[in-house]
């Protein structure tokens, strides 16, 4: 059994690209990040709680077998591992890293 990613492990995540910020939307759910399984592409809408978010599609990349559930459980439980520094260390890879891109809208339940 693999063992749970680690923030290093997502932080080495991050740096693979491929993060685009942009509005997200859909008529039905409230999303603030989408993970495209096809291309690996990582979708942010700009919100106060973009590193959760973040972790959270990361996680969807990394394991993409788990459960929306079992994402959930894992993202709050690195959330709160993190202190400031590691906020401020992710959320400056995050700005240097994400790129611009259209809107998308989601056609599948998230």
């Amino acid at each position: 059994m693999a063992s749970r990613p680690t923030l290093d492990d997502l932080f080495d995540e991050l740096h693979q690209g491929r993060i685009y910020e942009c509005t997200l939307r859909d008529d039905q759910w409230h999303i603030d990040g989408l993970t495209d399984m096809g291309n690996g592409a990582v979708y942010i809408d700009p919100r106060p709680a973009i590193i959760d978010t973040v972790l959270h599609e990361l996680l969807h990349r990394r394991r993409p077998w788990w459960s929306e559930t079992a994402v959930r459980r894992h993202t709050a439980t690195l959330m709160r591992s993190l202190t400031d520094d590691d906020l401020r260390r992710w959320w400056r890879a995050y700005k240097r890293l994400k790129r611009a891109h259209r809107p998308i809208t989601v056609t599948e339940d998230p």
